[in-house]
């Protein structure tokens, strides 16, 4: 920064003044020597605040109706010259100034252009890289107060012009501030025109977010959708679930009941078996006497036929039967088998 001011004091005359300094309208400058008492000259100092408070307050710069207007009014009033530079005219110098900074920093092909030549350079290329952000005061438009204020005053110059030249005509003199009055309408309409392509643009911008936001609500909406039949599912399973828990309990439940209806027919067939045990010594005891007793028998049987033979009476025993000692035998294996496979 310090480099650019102090090259531009060294070749201030050899400075392109179109593009550091402002000129009133146009039929200001055709009035020969004396057009120089109609062009304003920033300082140095002026100069680079003035880009400073552009690239700082860029945000006033909306795009919408008037607000460039009031921006540059904005900071022409913060730099005092606010009755010696109108809005437009600090907006073409912006404009051309960029214009120039493009120009050396992106030359067409083929042509070879040297860019620290223009002392301002470096300054522009801090302000469009963003380098200047902060560097200044921010401003406000809603104190800018009434266009009467920010009118260049150029009242006392024009009687000037006509005392210098009496033999102009008052028709002369309306038809030059008519074509001023024209270029700066042009100029107003054409500013307006850039408005509406901007705001245009920016609609067209808008439209396609609104699009493209419109299009992820409907993938939402599906994705909701799928995960609210997904949750349904899971509810359905879950209920399924639930619903063999308690089958299962109940299953167990009942397993539980038969082993206990079990353990119970165990128990009872095991003092059957202790019963069964107990007949079967009786038993054994009691064909242990049968077949004593049936020797006894065969004997007395035998001595009873030689006592018949003899002419003595006999008498038979009352014995069981040994027909009924196998089916009482056959009976309590049979249950003992029974008792077994359980």
């Amino acid at each position: 920064m310090s480099s650019a001011l102090d090259d531009s004091k060294t070749t201030d005359t050899s400075m392109d003044h179109e593009l550091y300094t402002v000129q009133s309208p146009s039929e200001d400058i055709k009035d020969g020597p004396d057009h120089a008492e109609f062009i304003y000259k920033m300082s140095n100092e002026e100069f680079v605040r003035f880009v400073k408070l552009r690239v700082t307050n860029d945000s006033l710069f909306t795009g919408k109706r008037n607000s460039s207007t009031l921006a540059y009014r904005a900071i022409l009033k913060e730099l005092g010259l606010q009755r010696e530079i109108s809005a437009s005219q600090a907006r073409r110098k912006w404009e051309n100034l960029k214009m120039k900074y493009k120009e050396l920093k992106n030359p067409p092909p083929g042509v070879s252009v040297n860019p620290t030549n223009w002392p301002w350079f470096s300054l522009m290329d801090d302000a469009m890289e963003g380098r200047l952000v902060g560097s200044e005061v921010t401003l406000d438009t809603s104190t800018v107060g009434d266009d009467s204020e920010y009118r260049p005053n150029n009242t006392t110059r024009r009687r000037s012009k006509r005392a210098r030249e009496p033999d102009r005509s008052e028709i002369e003199l309306f038809v030059e501030e008519d074509d001023m009055m024209s270029e700066e309408m042009g100029r107003d309409r054409a500013e307006l025109d850039r408005d509406r392509d901007e705001m245009e643009h920016e609609r067209a911008i808008l439209e396609s977010d609104k699009a493209a936001i419109e299009y992820e609500r409907m993938v939402l909406e599906r994705e909701k959708m799928v995960l609210d039949r997904e949750r349904a599912g899971v509810e359905r399973e879950l209920a399924a679930l639930d619903r063999d828990r308690a089958s299962l309990e109940r299953e167990k439940a009942a397993v539980e009941r038969d082993r206990a209806s079990v353990e119970y027919i165990r128990a009872q067939l095991e003092k059957e078996r202790a019963i069964l045990d107990r007949e079967r010594a009786k038993l054994e005891r009691e064909r242990a006497v049968l077949e004593q007793q049936r020797g006894t028998e065969k004997g007395e049987q035998t001595a009873n036929l030689n006592d018949n033979t003899e002419g003595t009476d006999t008498s038979i025993p009352l014995v069981m039967e040994p027909a009924s000692l196998e089916r009482r035998q056959k009976f309590l294996n049979l249950f003992e088998k029974l008792i077994e496979n359980f």
